[in-house]
């Protein structure tokens, strides 16, 4: 299916996200503890003394909280000085094409969510960072991580972190459900929601609010049964027999099951993690920003009897990748140092650091060997964070389109109309596909 999909979708989020990086005439190696001396390194050749980066990030972020928290030992090494400017991330997206017009140079790095890589890349927003990342770097990192920061094969983004989507499902209702692994396959995935609907407690939750972010949930269905939004040629193949098996399974789980809590129609992911934790649903797909706050008893009620899998497969095992990383502007005054800021920033023993800190899956190979060799995570930190990394090998972009606003957007009243069957599978697929083709083409 990779080579039929050109690759449309996003994750908002907001996952969490993931982005860019850039250029100037500094590379090397960030692998390892090459990494996290790259600073120190540069600042022998370079002198950066009393340069100020400034850098619009999402405020919120508990990603960036730990780079604010950390930045001290990259300033103390390069003597540059780093400015945050926090903006909600309802308002980055227009802050920061505001700024990419204007050319002011006013912000020199982008904390960028992936769905914003292509638009960006296409406009001549940010810098291309192909020749800047070592070889050596880019086989450390996920293939999925820099597909999901490239724009017609050319790297936009060095991400902090890379996520897809994985499945939370209570260990103790599948041992009284006598259901002894968990499900590889869609069928597998029904039948187990179906037993584990009892007592109140309800097997699953399909997003369907008229919403950014359960779209991207949509995407990983159609994957998994087969199906595309865009082929390689940049055909729309939204209304395709493929998506329609997708809609179909989603439907029949809701309404001939019955094993979909209600409500679903007008949820998105906060009203998923707050009905697992409160212990009515039994299984739930959701971002792995989710594992901290489950296993945390002062907010879940299940903190001791959850784990973590890999979706299930459909006719494929493939979900969506979405990134957040740092991405140099095209009009910045201060390339080099903004380089020497992503060299830190996404080095091998950086990123495991984070990883650790907010118990995220981590992009690098490298950095997982850290996270498993650290002594203050528990069995169940490593085993969970190993989980939500493997996932990323099934995982792929979904958002080179330049248009996916629109293309997300059409798409979120698709996934509400037929859901809430105001419109059938048929009707609804394609009158989304001949919105997006008047819209993109």
């Amino acid at each position: 299916m990779r080579k039929k999909i050109l690759k449309v979708m996003m994750c908002a989020i907001t996952t969490m996200t993931l982005l860019a990086g850039c250029g100037s005439s500094n590379t090397g190696s960030t692998t390892g503890s090459a990494g996290d001396t790259a600073a120190e390194d540069t600042a022998e050749t370079a002198d950066f003394a009393g340069t100020k980066l400034v850098i619009g990030v999402e405020s919120g972020s508990t990603n960036i909280e730990f780079f604010k928290n950390n930045v001290s030992e990259f300033e103390s090494a390069t003597g540059i000085t780093v400015e945050w400017v926090e903006i909600p991330h309802d308002n980055m997206h227009e802050r920061f094409v505001q700024e990419a017009i204007s050319q002011s140079g006013a912000i020199d790095i982008y904390d960028t969510d992936q769905p914003w890589i292509s638009e960006f890349a296409s406009k001549g927003y940010l810098e291309p960072l192909g020749d800047k990342l070592s070889e050596e770097d880019k086989s450390d990192f996920y293939e999925a991580a820099l597909d999901a920061s490239s724009y017609n094969g050319e790297l936009y983004s060095v991400p902090f972190f890379v996520h897809t989507p994985v499945v939370f499902y209570r260990t103790d209702l599948f041992e009284a459900a006598g259901i002894t692994e968990f499900p590889k396959t869609w069928e597998e995935y029904e039948e187990a929601a179906k037993k584990l609907t009892k007592d109140g407690v309800y097997g699953t939750i399909i997003e369907a609010k008229q919403a950014g972010e359960p779209v991207t949930h949509l995407v990983d269905w159609f994957y998994q049964a087969g199906g595309s939004i865009i082929d390689a040629d940049n055909n729309v193949t939204v209304n395709s027999p493929e998506n329609a098996k997708a809609f179909n399974f989603m439907l029949k789980m809701m309404y001939e099951d019955e094993s979909v809590m209600p409500g679903s129609i007008g949820y998105d992911n906060a009203d998923v993690h707050n009905m697992f934790m409160q212990g009515k649903v039994a299984m739930v797909k959701n971002w792995p920003y989710m594992f901290a706050m489950a296993k945390d008893p002062e907010q879940s009620k299940v903190s001791d009897k959850f784990a973590v899998a890999v979706q299930p497969a459909g006719e494929e095992q493939s979900t969506a990748a979405w990134t957040w990383g740092f991405g140099i502007s095209s009009s910045s005054k201060n390339k080099d140092a903004a380089w020497e800021f992503i060299k830190w920033a996404t080095s091998s023993e950086k990123l495991a650091q984070l990883g650790i800190a907010n118990s995220n899956p981590v992009p690098r190979t490298s950095s997982l060997e850290i996270v498993n060799n650290d002594s203050t995570l528990t069995e169940f930190d490593k085993e969970s964070i190993q989980v939500m990394s493997d996932a990323l090998q099934y995982a792929h972009n979904a958002t080179e389109n330049p248009n996916f606003p629109t293309i997300q957007n059409e798409l979120s009243y698709t996934l509400s109309g037929i859901m809430t069957k105001q419109v059938s599978v048929e009707d609804g697929l394609a009158q989304a596909e001949k919105a997006i083709k008047e819209a993109i083409q």
